[in-house]
C-alpha cells in the first residue's frame, strides 16, 4: 500500500511543472494575440490611463486561463508519460506486476483535481471578473458609473409548435419602470396588433402602460384601426419580467446557476435559443475536458516508447489542434441548430476520450 501511494505521489508530482509551463505559455500567446490590441485601443484612441487599461484587460485573464488549463493538463500528461517511457520506468513498473490501468490512477486524480479547479474558476471568478471589467471600461470611457437597469431588451414568446406569438421590446428598464415599450401580438387570426407606449410600470405580474397607441393591421399589412389609450393593462407578464430581470447581465457573465435559471425562464415560452443551451452544457463539458485530456494524454505519451525527443510536444500540438477545431466547429453547428446543443458541447470531449481509450486498450495488453 505504501509503495502504491509512493507511485501515485511520484507520478503526480511530475505533472505540475509542465502543467504550469503549458498554461503560462499558451495564456501568454493568447493574451498577447488577443488582448494587447485592446490595450492600445483603450490607451491611444480613448485616452484611458495605462494602469486602468491593464486592469481592465487583466480581468479577462481568468476566462483565458480556463480555456488554457486543458492544454496544460494535456502537455503535462504527455510529457510525463513520454519521459517515463523513455527512461523505461513504465517497463519496470509493468514487470513488477503493476498493471497499466493501476498506473493510470495518478493521471485520473490529476485530471479530477484540475477539473475541479477549472470549474471553480469558471463559476466563482470569471463571471465577477467579466462584470467588473465591463464596469471599469464604461467608467474609463465615459467618466461615469455604468447606469443601472437594462436597455434594448427583446423577448420572443412562442407557442407549443414554436410559432411566434408575441414580441416584446423595452427601450429601457430599471427596477419597475419601463420606457419605450413595443408589443407585437400575432395571436389573432390574420391580424397583427402593435402596442406602443412611452412609459409604464411593472406591478404584480402585470404591465401598466401609459399614454400609448394600439395599431391593428390586417393580413395585407393595411392599418385598419388606431386607438389611443391613457392606461393599458397587459396581464400574464411574469415570464417576460423574470427574463428581463435575469438579463441584466449577459450569458457570458453568468455562472451555471444563473444561466440555468435564465434558460428555464425562456423554456416556459419556448424562447430558449441554441447558443444559450450550448453555453449551458459547456459549463460542465469544458472543465471536464481536463479529466478527458489527462486520461487521453497518458497513453498518447507512450506511443514513442524510446523517444526522448519532442514527440510529446508534437502529439500535444496535434491533440490541442484537434480539440479546439472540434470545439469551434461543433459549437457553431450547435448554435446554428445543425446538431443537438448537448452533442455540440460534448463532441470534443467524446472524440478525444474515445481516442485515448482505444490507445489505452492496446497499450494495456
Amino acid at each position: 500500500m505504501i509503495a502504491i501511494k509512493l507511485l501515485d505521489s511520484y507520478i503526480a508530482n511530475e505533472f505540475w511543472q509542465p502543467l504550469l509551463f503549458g498554461i503560462g505559455i499558451v495564456t501568454g500567446v493568447w493574451f498577447g494575440a488577443d488582448q494587447l490590441r485592446s490595450i492600445f485601443n483603450l490607451v491611444m484612441r480613448s485616452g484611458v490611463p495605462w494602469n486602468m487599461a491593464f486592469t481592465i484587460i487583466g480581468l479577462h485573464l481568468p476566462e483565458i486561463i480556463v480555456m488554457t488549463i486543458p492544454i496544460g493538463v494535456l502537455l503535462g500528461t504527455l510529457l510525463v508519460f513520454n519521459r517515463l517511457s523513455g527512461d523505461s520506468e513504465i517497463i519496470a513498473l509493468r514487470t513488477s506486476g503493476i498493471s497499466f490501468y493501476r498506473i493510470m490512477v495518478a493521471p485520473l486524480i490529476f485530471g479530477i483535481a484540475t477539473s475541479i479547479v477549472s470549474f471553480g474558476i469558471n463559476e466563482a471568478i470569471v463571471p465577477i471578473a467579466n462584470r467588473t471589467s465591463k464596469k471599469l471600461e464604461f467608467l474609463a470611457l465615459y467618466k461615469s458609473e455604468m447606469p443601472g437597469g437594462q436597455a434594448n431588451f427583446t423577448y420572443m414568446e412562442r407557442g407549443k409548435n414554436l410559432t411566434l406569438e408575441r414580441v416584446f421590446y423595452i427601450g429601457y428598464f430599471n427596477e419597475n419602470q419601463l420606457r419605450n415599450v413595443i408589443v407585437l401580438d400575432f395571436t389573432r387570426d390574420k391580424m397583427v396588433q402593435i402596442v406602443c407606449a412611452a412609459s409604464g410600470i411593472w406591478n404584480r405580474g402585470e404591465w401598466i402602460l401609459d399614454k400609448g397607441r394600439t395599431y391593428v393591421l390586417s393580413g395585407d399589412s393595411d392599418i385598419t384601426r388606431i386607438m389611443r389609450f391613457d392606461t393599458l393593462v397587459i396581464p400574464g407578464m411574469k415570464n417576460v419580467q423574470e427574463a428581463l430581470q435575469s438579463s441584466n447581465v449577459s450569458p457570458k457573465e453568468m455562472n451555471m446557476m444563473e444561466l440555468s435559471h435564465y434558460v428555464d425562464i425562456l423554456k416556459r415560452t419556448n424562447s430558449v435559443t441554441n447558443d444559450l443551451m450550448v453555453r449551458l452544457y459547456q459549463k460542465i463539458s469544458q472543465p471536464l475536458a481536463c479529466l478527458i485530456v489527462a486520461l487521453a494524454g497518458a497513453p498518447l505519451g507512450l506511443l514513442g516508447r524510446r523517444s526522448r525527443s519532442n514527440i510529446g510536444l508534437i502529439y500535444s500540438a496535434i491533440v490541442v489542434f484537434l480539440y479546439y477545431v472540434l470545439q469551434s466547429s461543433s459549437g457553431a453547428l450547435g448554435e446554428a441548430g445543425r446538431i443537438n446543443p448537448f452533442s455540440a458541447a460534448w463532441l470534443p470531449n467524446t472524440v478525444i476520450g474515445v481516442l485515448g481509450l482505444v490507445i489505452l486498450y492496446f497499450k494495456a495488453k
